[in-house]
């Protein structure tokens, strides 16, 4: 999805995630605190994303966030830090629940910049 010399959204990074590995259950830390855990992941090359959930007062809520997000993984803490604020995770697409498909229409527009007025990546 992005182009040659982009850091590409949608990978890990190299090293994060080992073939035999999932982050399912870790806890997501922004750039500026705790965000959630992770619901589910997927790990296609290309099409990489976590499913982050935080408790909100109407319920559990799920968002899409980018692989390319990820900054590091600690498999022994179980926590995943991303390289985004708590506010920038929250803007990212909502998932009805942490299995459903991917509604790949709102991530596009979400990758071009165009929810909120503009991309809130620094990418």
């Amino acid at each position: 999805m992005a182009d040659a010399g982009e850091r590409d959204l949608w990978s890990f990074p190299d090293g994060a995630v080992g073939h035999d590995q999932s982050v399912k259950g870790y806890d997501v830390v922004a750039t500026d605190g705790p965000v959630g855990e992770v619901s589910w992941a997927d790990y296609k090359s290309g099409e990489s994303y976590l499913v982050v959930s935080y408790r909100h007062h109407l319920g559990h809520v799920h968002h899409v966030v980018p692989a390319g997000a990820v900054e590091r993984v600690d498999h022994d803490a179980r926590t995943v830090a991303v390289g985004v604020t708590v506010d920038e995770v929250k803007a990212t697409p909502q998932q009805q629940s942490p299995e459903a498909p991917v509604e790949w229409d709102e991530v596009n527009q979400f990758e071009r910049g165009m929810l909120g007025g503009g991309s809130v990546w620094p990418y």
